[in-house]
């Protein structure tokens, strides 16, 4: 029987504290936000047999029952009626064994059977804690390979303890969230790539291919990951050649690796033409305001912001970084691998325009690299171990600290004295290493854009405000008649069943504010012929991003409001959002939908702007 070294009882210590937490901290809500819409794919196949959510009152009713979700954002709804789940269903494939498992509880304890009572949640909850102790025993073996137990021992308690992968892991449920599942296969994306290198064969080769086709299904740009084996020990022409002869000589189990991606690949295809009657289709196609932008990537947001910065809420990462030196000293057979692999990645991750990635604590998109990232931290701590001892303890005393800090900000976070999204500077160092945050603090957070706009403005905050529009149509309008006469100027716009829109009022996020939102207060004047309610029409607003609208909004009225056959002011709040780019524009019109003609004069639009 091999001999049990210190790593292996450092990681049962770990498993031992993670265990305690998710045994005894049940989240309220275990299915719901984004993982709600991860699971979907599975109940309303093996459920309610509606991959297209037709019969939508069924998810109405789950999550009036359950409420998973505050607005159903998880799935995009097309013309003709059926819904395209918005996420792709790596993570529904990686659900499986513990929905079953869910579904066969439910039946033998008189559950409800509709995938999501309480058997269905814990198995999910459980079961991803499988995922998570199965990526720290794969990923300790790695480790193995290129370290001593100490030093195994070190960097497996920095990784654990030192960064967000903690919280992110066993707190309120996170471990359903895709980082911890990508975690696991990434751990043996690099175990199958250390076997391979070392004696090819095809089960190697397969198992390659099942954990970057099941990672590309559950987050498409996880395809990157595929570059780790494909450089692995490329560091120079002549290792390049190497490379390209053995992959030559083994080409079955290339070949093997590339036809398992594309069929896990394959899954995500079928469902879209299933479903859509096309083999690709932009699920996120829903909401304009997100996406990538690579021409203007969010790298020191990413790194540095007190809202969600990497390395200032997980400072210990800044070693492995580091370490990325001592890596191509030591091993540069795989530096080049893990280096650019991570490059890429992070200018992916850098890249998405909601950079932020919602509610987290530090950048939980990161997390899943730490497998790689780990091998340079531990290039580091290597390399220290072999100096003096007036070089260690420092060293030791850094890392201590840095670990020491992380759990700290760790309760905050968990306690809600580091806001999940919306940081500030002065909230940071106002809490910094404090153990109670004063009351006004709350106010001096980013906005909570939960609130209406009106709740905004009647918050307390100062505000100033500006005219920036007043149109009368003189251009473009009508010449006034016996009957009607125009608010004011001479003309007036006439929106009929057949020209519905009043003209579209456009300006730049730019040209509105340079604050971090603006409050638009929309005013117009309008004449009906006809009660509302039998000829209604509406105020509408949208950003623009490449032609596609985004944070749209309207706003009708009620017989209340309006009288017929005179002119009438109405008006419409709206907040503006946290722009994709800054380029993009505001664009405001005056929307007939009823059939009987309305007149429309005098839109002016005013900003409220938050005095700082």
């Amino acid at each position: 029987m091999k001999k049990k070294d210190l790593s292996y009882y450092t990681l049962l210590v770990i498993f031992m504290i993670l265990a305690s937490v998710v045994f005894t901290q049940t989240p309220h809500k275990i299915l719901s936000w984004d993982i709600f819409g991860y699971y979907l794919y599975l109940p309303f196949t093996f459920i309610y047999n509606d991959l297209g959510l037709k019969d939508f009152a069924i998810v109405q009713g789950i999550i009036d029952k359950y409420q998973n979700t505050g607005s159903f954002y998880q799935a995009l709804q097309m013309p003709e009626g059926i819904w395209v789940m918005k996420y792709p269903m790596g993570m529904a494939l990686l659900y499986l064994p513990w929905f079953f498992v869910g579904h066969l509880w439910a039946l033998l304890g008189g559950y409800d059977m509709d995938g999501f009572s309480l058997p269905y949640q814990m198995s999910l909850l459980y079961g991803s804690f499988v995922y998570t102790i199965a990526g720290l025993i794969i990923f300790r073996k790695s480790l193995l390979r290129f370290f001593e137990p100490l030093v195994v021992s070190i960097v497996l308690l920095s990784i654990v303890f030192g960064t967000n992968f903690l919280v992110l892991m066993v707190f309120h449920g996170q471990g359903l969230m895709s980082h911890n599942y990508l975690f696991f296969l990434f751990s043996l994306v690099l175990w199958f790539t250390i076997k391979w290198h070392e004696k090819p064969s095809l089960k190697y080769a397969a198992g390659l291919g099942a954990a970057i086709g099941i990672a590309a299904l559950s987050r498409p740009t996880e395809i990157l990951v595929a570059g780790i084996p494909l450089l692995w020990q490329v560091y120079d022409l002549k290792s390049l050649n190497a490379k390209i002869k053995l992959m030559k000589v083994r080409w079955k189990d290339i070949l093997l690796t590339g036809i398992l991606i594309v069929f896990f690949g394959s899954f995500q295809l079928v469902y879209y033409k299933v479903v859509t009657g096309k083999f690709l289709f932009n699920s996120y196609g829903g909401n304009a305001g997100e996406g990538m932008e690579f021409l203007r990537p969010f790298i020191w947001q990413f790194l540095f912001s007190y809202r969600k910065g990497w390395l200032l809420y997980t400072p210990l990462m800044a070693l492995s970084l580091i370490g990325f030196i001592f890596l191509l000293k030591y091993r540069k057979q795989i530096f080049f691998s893990i280096f650019l692999f991570f490059l890429l990645s992070f200018y992916v991750m850098a890249s998405w325009s909601c950079w932020w990635y919602a509610d987290s604590f530090s950048q939980r998109a990161v997390i899943p690299m730490y497998v790689f990232l780990t091998i340079p931290l531990g290039m580091f701590v290597a390399h220290v171990l072999k100096k003096t001892l007036w070089i260690k303890i420092p060293f030791f005393l850094l890392v201590i600290s840095l670990m020491a800090l992380n759990l700290f900000q760790s309760w905050q976070f968990l306690h809600g004295m580091i806001h999940s999204s919306r940081m500030t500077k002065e909230v940071y160092h106002a809490t910094f290493l404090k153990k109670w945050v004063a009351p006004e603090m709350k106010d001096m957070l980013l906005l909570d854009r939960n609130q209406t706009p009106e709740q905004i403005l009647q918050s307390g905050r100062k505000f100033n405000s500006r005219l920036l529009v007043l149109q009368h149509y003189e251009q473009e309008g009508i010449l006034a008649d016996s009957s009607i006469i125009p608010s004011s100027g001479n003309k007036m716009v006439k929106l009929t069943q057949e020209n519905p829109f009043s003209p579209f009022f456009e300006i730049s996020y730019n040209d509105i504010t340079d604050k971090e939102f603006g409050v638009l207060r929309i005013i117009a004047s309008v004449f009906i012929t006809q009660p509302v309610e039998k000829n209604p029409f509406f105020i509408t607003a949208a950003f623009m991003h490449n032609g596609y609208a985004y944070q749209y909004k309207n706003t009708g009225f009620s017989i209340d409001q309006l009288n017929v056959n005179q002119w009438n002011k109405i008006e419409m709040y709206y907040l503006t959002p946290e722009v994709r780019n800054p380029d993009d524009f505001l664009r405001i019109n005056i929307w007939l939908k009823g059939v009987n003609p309305i007149y429309v004069d005098e839109v002016k639009v005013e900003v409220f702007e938050p005095v700082n």
